[in-house]
Formats: structure tokens, sequence, C-alpha cells
């Protein structure tokens, strides 16, 4: 039964002693009695309200199955450096980056818009980003926060960057705005301002938020209206190691195919997939390659991540040139191809032998593959990976359980 502000009121009252004509003789008496049973009576209210607050010890679930809220800041701390799947949104699901089946509109453009603006953005950022798959009313991106890579630059650095990326939030082209050296010059005269703005640059809030403020302006300004593009802040949910990051990667890749627009990886011009494997005949390291602004895919060997690697990039596109995964892209599209072709099978999925020997090499059930990725935006709420690291996401953000455990458990060996 709960602490009510009814049973605080009748604690109160009833560890009020009673007061006699003989301790009111004197006024100083009277004082010490009332200050003795206020100090009592406060540790009682205040070990009540704990025990309000601290709520039962079930998980943190809602009647409807949701999990409780919690602040976004305890799930992204600061200054940390993981992996993000971030995705948003457009108002009252309206197709406003595709095409409208009430007034036949195409506004397939703005997909280009939001992949220019992010391409432009990760040369900014000390993040990378990793997956990404733009769809008719929302999109989807993985993001790798680097903060390591911002201390490495200058002052001079940070206010330059910092400054084109928050021009980019106003511009109403795809060119990138060209900073003005006085601004340059006033910003670095405030030594606390770019220590903070060294830390913005590496926060995945802040690069969503002007990724998302530009795409709204725009649209708004095209549309002749007003008011909310997208229907809320963005959604967020930590990729807490490789199982996790893989996961949620073919996830976002498969999610236009999901959808019914496009019928292979080869088709789905808006996905990162797409992007890599156009780049497949290019040099490697040129710096117009097709994916030269996207987060290396393969981890490299331990020998090989050198600190030119860690904190730098040969295109510039980008804040380094780290791998993330340990499969190369060739098993990645191979993984992602039996994925499509086990959910064409309908309700007759059996899993092949060759994607049970690729999940297995990967420490993967495949017997709970394709239900955990066709159920990922309804299991996995604040993080999704193996069980003993969702446990430590769940001890940063002080609630005893996270929604999606359960799932990591079968899924994850």
């Amino acid at each position: 039964m709960g602490v009510t502000h009814t049973t605080l009121g009748q604690l109160f009252f009833a560890n009020m002693p009673a007061i006699s004509p003989r301790d009111l003789v004197t006024p100083r008496a009277s004082c010490k009695i009332r200050v003795a049973a206020a100090t009592e009576t406060r540790a009682i209210i205040g070990d009540a309200v704990r025990t309000m607050r601290a709520g039962p010890p079930s998980p943190q679930l809602r009647k409807d199955g949701a999990m409780v809220a919690c602040s976004r800041r305890k799930l992204l701390g600061r200054d940390r450096k993981a992996v993000y799947h971030c995705s948003t949104r457009c108002v009252r699901r309206a197709f406003l980056c595709g095409r409208d089946p009430v007034t036949g509109r195409d506004y397939s453009h703005r997909r280009d818009w939001i992949l220019t603006r992010a391409e432009q953005l990760c040369g900014l950022f000390s993040l990378v980003l990793e997956f990404h798959a733009v769809m008719s009313n929302h999109f989807h991106v993985v993001l790798w926060t680097l903060p390591a890579v911002s201390r490495r630059w200058s002052d001079r650095e940070v206010a330059r960057r910092w400054l084109t990326a928050t021009r980019l939030a106003k511009c109403p082209t795809d060119a990138l705005p060209q900073v003005n050296e006085k601004a340059i010059e006033k910003l670095l005269k405030d030594k606390k301002k770019i220590a903070k703005l060294r830390r913005r640059l590496s926060s995945v809030s802040w690069f969503m938020g002007i990724l998302s403020e530009n795409i709204a302006r725009r649209a708004n300004k095209e549309d002749g209206a007003t008011g909310r593009f997208w229907e809320s802040r963005y959604r967020v949910r930590e990729c807490t190691d490789q199982k996790g990051i893989l996961l949620c990667g073919i996830y976002v890749d498969l999610n236009t195919i999901k959808a019914g627009e496009a019928q292979s990886p080869e088709t789905a011009r808006y996905t990162s997939v797409f992007q890599r494997l156009m780049a497949q005949p290019q040099r490697k390291n040129a710096s117009d390659r097709a994916d030269g602004w996207l987060g290396e895919l393969t981890r490299q060997a331990e020998s090989q991540q050198d600190e030119q690697l860690a904190c730098t990039s040969r295109t510039g596109r980008r804040a380094c040139d780290l791998g993330l995964l340990p499969i190369s892209l060739g098993d990645y599209v191979q993984l992602l191809r039996m994925t499509i072709q086990l959910w064409k099978k309908g309700e007759r999925r059996v899993v092949p032998r060759d994607l049970e020997a690729l999940l297995e090499r990967l420490e993967i059930h495949a017997d709970a593959w394709w239900e955990t990725l066709e159920n990922y935006e309804k299991t996995f709420c604040h993080a999704v990976g193996s069980p003993s690291s969702l446990a430590g996401v769940a001890q940063r953000m002080e609630v005893k359980y996270l929604k999606g455990t359960a799932a990591c458990r079968r899924v994850f060996a």
C-alpha cells in the first residue's frame, strides 16, 4: 500500500508529543519540546517519502507494458564513447518525405536533404554515422560518439566547426555556409564557452537537433506552412556492444525493404548498405567515395588500431577511420540478404543452414533472430545488447530492469 499525503499528515500528528501545562511553565522548555518533536517527525516523514518515491520492487513497467520514462541525460551521459540508435518521425505520421497518397505530391527530394545535411554534420561533429535509413515519414541513424576526437582539436577548430554547424540549422540550401573570421575571434575570447562547445560537438542531441531543425525549416518554407514538422524529440536507445550494434544495423538497413519501398539492398537507395555497395568499385581512400562519410564497418585488428586511425580521417568527411564490427562487408550483406529471404517466406520460416552457421559464428541464436528483428521497436526501449551489458545501463539509469532484457537472453549466446 502506497504512502499518500493523508498518511503523511497522520504520521505528523501521531508523533507530536502531548504538552502538559507543567511543560509550558517556561517558554524555553516548550521550545525544546517543539524542536525535538519536529526533528523526530521530519525523520519519519522523510523515510515515508523515500519509500513512496522508491515504489514497489517490481520492474519499471506501466500497465500497458511500456517502460516508465527515464531521464535522457542518464542514458546519454556526458563525454561518453558509445553507440546510439536514434529515430524521429514526421508529425501525424504524414508522408512528408515521400509520395503523399492523399494529394499525390512527391516529397522524396527531402530525403536527399536529410542525407546531405547528415553528411555535412558528420564532417563537423566528433561522431560517426554507422547506419541510416530515410523513409517516407521517418528516418533512423546509428551514431558512434567519439569525444576523444574533439579533445584533440584546437580552440579555433572548435569555434569554426560550431559556428558552421549552427549556421547549417537555418541554411535554406544544400550549400555549406561560410563562417566570418570576426565571429571566430569573438568566440575564442570566451574559454569557458569553447570548453562547452567542445562537448557539444560530440553530442547526439545537438547533432539530431540541428539536423531536424534544418529539414523542418526548409519543408515548412516549401509548403508555406508553420508549426511542427517532426512529431516530437528524437527517440534514442543505446547499443551496448557489438552484438547489439549488428542487430540494430540489420534492422535499420531492412526498414525500406520491409516497408515495400525497395526489393533488395541494391535498390534501397536511402540506406547505408546501398551506399556501401555503390562504393565497392571506388578506390578505398578516395575523397569522393560514396560511403566516405559513413563510419568504417569492419573493425581493424588490434595491431592496426593506431592513434592516427582513432582520431583522424583520411577523407576528412568523418571523425575517424576506426571500424566498429567484427564482420566484413561481404558477410554483412550476406546476413542481410538471408534475413530478407527469411522475411519473405512468411509463416513458413525455416532458418537456412548458411544463416544458422553465420549467426553461430557471431554468437547469436538463429531461432530467435527473426522474431527479435520483427519486434525490435516493441521489444527494446532504452538499450539493446547482451544481458550483462544491459545491467550496467540499468544501474546508470537508476532502474531495476530494462525492457528487452529477456529478448536479449534469447537471441544472444
